[in-house]
């Protein structure tokens, strides 16, 4: 039978310390309260006790070993083994991490708060300094309520930090599109419009044009020949009858004030160099997120039909390590995609639903919904079928998919597997048909990783699924060729 808890929020690495040592008093919580120059620590047992008042801390190499060292006189003045000592802290900002992290290295458990419930836990809520912030983190640890492992270090730690940094770089890339169509529509009103001008908008050619005396004036007096080759030269299909029309439609738009073309001019080359830097640096990011995704479980997501490398390193660097994470409703729940439900009156009162929580964890929100999405256009036929159900039944499919999925990719990471369908996963399939929908799906799978750059790395033997490809051949004799 399932064991249940009321206390499923507790983190299962402070309860296993507690019951290693058998009694909380035997147990040393040490709250911190970071801060940029000096943070406030605090000693106490697992009953609360303080064992030591609030003391300041240096954020330097000198302070982590000062702290230390305290911890160590007083685990011998108190009779405390020292792997039965964890810290804690709110996540904070960059300044604390390499304080948290040096810990961490130094084989102390350390884990983080959330500061909006630490806050609940204060004895004033009103007020605010250190000490109460101090207390407030301390009732948390004594409460196991901690997280001390998804995406807080090695592998998942790298691929979040890739992953949002590129996130930030595409937001980045729209606000410069942005500022280059405010230009465009006063140096030439509707060029970044494909049917009007016939060049497709920020492509090489459209890059091209706005980089060297773009106006309409000046494209229309463009010897047509030259502007042929051009278009030609930067991948415009059909090049004549692209500079044709858009030399026409050059003519038919209004013109800026002349006084005004030459500031308008530098200040758009200057956006269209930005435009390509960051292009440059989503390309490299995107390089390097494939490589760190191949070493993680989240491998196996780009085996699901429409869910591409990116979805999938988004998506496995904010769960976090699959094994060490929290029950899937928890998941749901931080991801968002679940509404909420009140219902009072006792067992036969009724239930209202509502709509999702502010509270959650929006990135991860977000390239789960997107995924959805992808699923219900592009994905297997199954979860096609049950998108196009979900939404003709008025149902919020992007919602009821993101659970579907979280909940199949959850599996999918656990267990070490690629998608199949489900007609496949029935105990009496004969291996031939696994072993063909294996051959089916490898060109699919291989081409995404291929095209990431990063074949060789993600199929390596040592790798998830390198091993995979392998046991696979092996089991069913077949042969999946890079």
């Amino acid at each position: 039978m399932k064991k249940r808890n009321i206390y499923v929020h507790q983190s299962q690495e402070l309860l296993g310390l507690f019951e290693q040592a058998g009694n909380s008093a035997k147990v040393m919580c040490v709250p911190i309260d970071y801060a940029k120059k000096d943070h406030v620590v605090m000693f106490c047992n697992g009953h609360g006790d303080i064992l030591r008042k609030p003391f300041p801390v240096k954020n330097t190499p000198e302070g982590v070993s000062y702290l230390i060292e305290q911890v160590s006189r007083s685990c011998r003045y108190h009779r405390i083994t020292p792997s039965h000592v964890y810290f804690g802290g709110e996540d904070g900002g960059s300044y604390a991490e390499n304080f948290a992290n040096t810990l961490r290295t130094e084989g102390w458990l350390v884990a983080g708060v959330n500061a909006h419930d630490a806050k609940k836990q204060r004895e004033n809520i009103q007020a605010s300094t250190d000490r109460l912030d101090l207390m407030g983190i301390a009732r948390m640890l004594l409460n196991r309520r901690g997280n001390c492992c998804p995406a807080q270090s090695g592998v998942y730690r790298n691929l979040r930090t890739l992953v949002r940094h590129r996130r930030k770089l595409v937001v980045m890339t729209t606000e410069v599109r942005n500022r280059i169509h405010t230009i465009v529509d006063r140096l030439f009103p509707g060029f970044l419009s494909e049917r009007k001008s016939s060049i497709t908008p920020f492509s090489k050619s459209s890059l091209w044009l706005m980089e060297n005396r773009f106006s309409a004036p000046q494209i229309r007096r463009r010897k047509r020949q030259t502007l042929i080759e051009a278009l030609r030269r930067n991948g415009t299909p059909k090049p004549d009858q692209a500079a044709s029309k858009l030399q026409e439609y050059a003519a038919r738009v209004l013109n800026t004030p002349a006084e005004y073309v030459a500031t308008l001019q530098l200040s758009l080359s200057q956006h269209v160099k930005h435009y390509r830097c960051l292009q440059e640096n989503i390309e490299q990011m995107e390089k390097e997120i494939a490589v760190w995704l191949a070493q993680t479980q989240g491998v196996f997501l780009t085996s699901v039909r429409g869910i591409g490398i990116i979805l999938a390193a988004g998506v496995t660097a904010e769960i976090g390590e699959p094994t060490m994470q929290k029950p899937l409703n928890n998941l749901t729940s931080y991801a968002g995609i679940i509404p909420r439900i009140t219902q009072t009156g006792g067992p036969e009162g009724q239930v209202y639903t509502g709509k999702v929580a502010k509270r959650s964890n929006r990135i991860l929100k977000d390239y789960i919904v997107q995924s959805a999405s992808h699923l219900g256009l592009h994905g297997p036929d199954e979860l096609m079928a049950d998108y196009k159900r979900r939404d003709a039944t008025r149902q919020h499919a992007d919602f009821g998919i993101a659970r579907r999925y979280l909940r199949m990719g959850m599996c999918l990471m656990k267990t070490s597997q690629v998608y199949i369908p489900g007609r496949l996963r029935k105990s009496d399939v004969k291996p031939e048909e696994r072993a063909g929908y294996y051959l089916m799906s490898w060109p699919y799978l291989r081409d995404k990783w291929r095209k990431a750059g990063a074949l060789n790395t993600a199929f390596e033997q040592t790798r998830p699924l390198g091993k995979w490809r392998d046991m696979v051949q092996r089991i069913y004799d077949i042969k999946l060729m890079l």
